[in-house]
């Protein structure tokens, strides 16, 4: 049941959230759907493995006030570490809000990259307004929201460089930053986006965020997220997406921090052609959870999904995967695989892997696969037989499990910069740093 204290703040702050009636309508929809199921709890099977107890029960501020000038300084100073592309668009928010000082928006035909809050209700796409039915989390985000950012493409645009959002949350305790995201392809349209969520300061707030993607005929959509919060912040996500004919969406999901971590990907290959590949690397160690939750279906025939994702968990971290596809009535001829390999580095290590096939097609070519094992002793032995430390063998092996999954990101900056990300996260990451 939804708390007294969550139902205040929605009264008392209610006029600065507020916009146009329409928008005000779907608030208080929002906001009424939420508050008749509350917090999911582990009675629904779809939250069997993951306890959103320590974010129900916290103390959250949902509508903080604007980032300061001093602020907006540590946040530049942090970004320049961060070596983006000075080319690429890009778009940065603190603690939820957009920060024009920080965002530039270099001109590519066809491409339209804006702060939500500048685009009136009636001129955001369709998608925006998408019903959040069966998605708790995504509703309280739809109550709440202020902020966010529309990627459109105009029909057979491909802009060079990827547009990058970064999502900084600046340390300040008991924040609950509420994004949205909307992408909409045209027809032809090619783009990729790379997420950056970081945190400046050791943040122990909630970043609950949703992201809508709208994808027309022939558009390919390429899509990277780095997660990388600091170890007490709860991270919660919903993607979803909708592909016509012959589209396909790329998506690489990389989560390295977070205390309590939950990605919803939900994806509908709706038109005959369409293809979704989603892959994803999570770590978790002592007082880390990371639950990775993906539906995809295929609702048209000649649809094609591939899911691969690696779990790497030490100390007493927990991890979950729970993969689930459906063929849909007459969607025939259709390809999907799932994968889930996962890695435990220690005797108190946790997995919760579940991959589903759900079929009411005949004409399918379906498999799924899951793998849990540990570091090879004897790959170990030879590796110090050639001089390296103890330490340094386990976290080369370890990254060797990863990188498999790395080596899939197409920009070569971003996939260098996730692979030293990762290798820093391993046990003695400092030590992984210093090989040849």
């Amino acid at each position: 049941m939804i708390t007294e204290a969550l139902n205040r703040q929605f009264a008392a702050q209610f006029d600065r959230l507020a916009g146009s009636a329409d928008a005000t309508a779907r608030r208080i929809a929002a906001f009424e759907a939420f508050a008749a199921t509350g917090f999911p709890t582990r009675k629904s099977e779809r939250w069997r493995y993951t306890d959103l107890r320590p974010i129900s029960s916290a103390e959250l501020d949902f509508t903080p006030e604007p980032p300061g000038d001093e602020l907006i300084s540590r946040v530049a100073a942090s970004l320049e570490q961060l070596d983006f592309d000075a080319a690429a668009p890009r778009l940065v928010f603190i603690d939820g809000f957009h920060s024009q000082a920080l965002s530039r928006n270099i001109g590519a035909a066809g491409l339209r990259v804006e702060s939500l809050a500048t685009i009136a209700e009636a001129d955001r796409p369709a998608c925006a307004h998408a019903a959040l039915d069966g998605h708790p989390l995504a509703t309280l985000n739809a109550a709440f929201a202020r902020e966010g950012a529309l990627i459109a493409a105009d029909e057979g645009a491909a802009p060079a460089a990827p547009v990058q959002l970064v999502f900084a949350a600046s340390g300040q305790p008991g924040l609950a930053a509420q994004p949205r995201v909307i992408i909409d392809l045209a027809r032809g349209a090619e783009v990729a986006v790379v997420q950056h969520l970081v945190d400046i300061g050791p943040a122990s707030g909630w970043f609950n965020a949703v992201t809508e993607i709208s994808q027309a005929p022939s558009s390919k959509l390429t899509l990277y997220r780095l997660q990388d919060h600091s170890k007490v912040q709860f991270h919660t996500a919903l993607m979803r997406a909708e592909l016509a004919d012959d589209a396909k969406l790329t998506c690489g999901y990389f989560d390295l921090g977070g205390r309590l971590v939950r990605n919803d990907l939900d994806i509908k290959l709706a038109g005959p052609g369409a293809e979704a590949d989603l892959f994803g690397i999570f770590l978790a160690s002592s007082g880390q959870h990371t639950d990775n939750h993906i539906r995809v279906d295929h609702i048209a025939p000649r649809t094609k999904s591939s899911e691969t994702f690696r779990g790497i968990i030490g100390d007493a971290g927990r991890g979950v995967f729970n993969g689930k596809v459906v063929v849909h009535r007459d969607a025939q001829n259709i390809d999907a695989q799932q994968s889930s390999d996962n890695l435990l580095l220690s005797d108190n290590a946790e997995i919760d892997t579940k991959p589903e096939l759900e079929i009411y097609a005949d004409d399918v070519k379906c498999s799924h696969g899951a793998t849990i094992g540990e570091l090879d002793e004897e790959q170990l032995f030879y590796l110090r037989t050639r001089g390296l430390a103890d330490n340094v063998a386990r976290n080369l092996l370890t990254f060797a499990f990863a990188n498999t999954v790395l080596e899939r990101i197409a920009l070569p900056q971003l996939r260098e910069r996730i692979a030293a990300r990762v290798a820093a996260h391993l046990p003695n990451g400092e030590a992984t740093d210093k090989l040849p």
